[in-house]
Parts: structure tokens; sequence; C-alpha cells
């Protein structure tokens, strides 16, 4: 005689969130969110003084320190309220992340190269170090966005 055992949920077929996802998903949110508040400050003070005179680089720091300390903090709180426990990275989460770190690095290629041109043409240090910051802000949300992507099945490693 065979058993007959129902087929599982949908529910519990699910792959629980890895230390690794759960970090790229507070990158994903931190990263815009803390750009767009930092050109928020910033980009107001382009049409109240001259470029040389805009303060750009203490908020600049603020905006990366609360990136990096969001994501930490974040990383935690997911983890704590993680009901799988699951914490260590496999094979499939190092491909992933080289995969979300390829397309990272290529828009921040594009970015050293604009930054270099910038550089010769001897454009003010407002505009090397924001140009810089956005492609870095861009790049690792594109990076986590094609992550986030992979870890939801898109990926074809």
């Amino acid at each position: 005689m065979t058993s007959c055992k129902p087929a599982p949920a949908a529910d519990t077929d699910r792959v629980p969130t890895t230390y690794e996802e759960r970090n790229t998903w507070c990158m994903a949110i931190l990263v815009p969110v803390t750009s767009l508040a930092y050109f928020a400050v910033v980009i107001p003070r382009l049409w109240r003084q001259p470029v040389a005179e805009i303060a750009w680089v203490t908020p600049m720091l603020w905006a990366m320190g609360a990136t990096v300390v969001g994501t930490i903090l974040g990383s935690i709180v997911a983890a704590m309220l993680a009901r799988d426990g699951h914490t260590e990275s496999d094979v499939r989460d190092r491909e992933i992340v080289r995969h979300g770190d390829r397309i990272a690095q290529n828009v921040l290629g594009f970015g050293a190269a604009a930054v270099l041109v910038l550089a010769m043409l001897r454009a003010d240090q407002f505009w090397i170090g924001n140009v810089l910051f956005l492609l870095g802000a861009v790049g690792t949300t594109w990076g986590a966005v094609a992550r986030i992507r992979a870890y939801r099945g898109a990926f074809h490693g």
C-alpha cells in the first residue's frame, strides 16, 4: 500500500531568505534613499551660490555613513526577525553576489571614466565628487536589483 501525501503548499516551497539576500534588500532600499536625501540637500544650493562655495563633503559623508549604519542595523533586525535562522552563504549566494557585483562594477567603470574626463577638463571638485557619488549609488542599486531578481528566480548564472 502506498502512502499518498498531499502536495506541499506553495508557501512551504519557498527558499529561505539568506543573510546575503537580507543585506541586498537593505542596500537596495538604503542607497537610493540616502542618495536622494543627499541630493535634496545639495542641489538647492546650486541655485543659491557658486559651485566652489557649496558645502557638499559633510552631507555626502553623512549619506554614506547613514547607508553603512543603516545596512548594519537593517541586517541585524532582519536576522532577528528571520524565522528560518538561515545565515550561512551557499554556492547560489556566491554566484548571485558575483552576478550583482559584475553589474555594479560595469557602472563604476563607466563612472571612473567619467570622473577621469572631468579631472582632465579640470572640473571643480564638486562635480568630480558628485558624479562619482551618483554613479556609485546607481551601480550599487543596479547591482542590488540584479541580485534581488536573481534571488527571485531570474538568474541563470
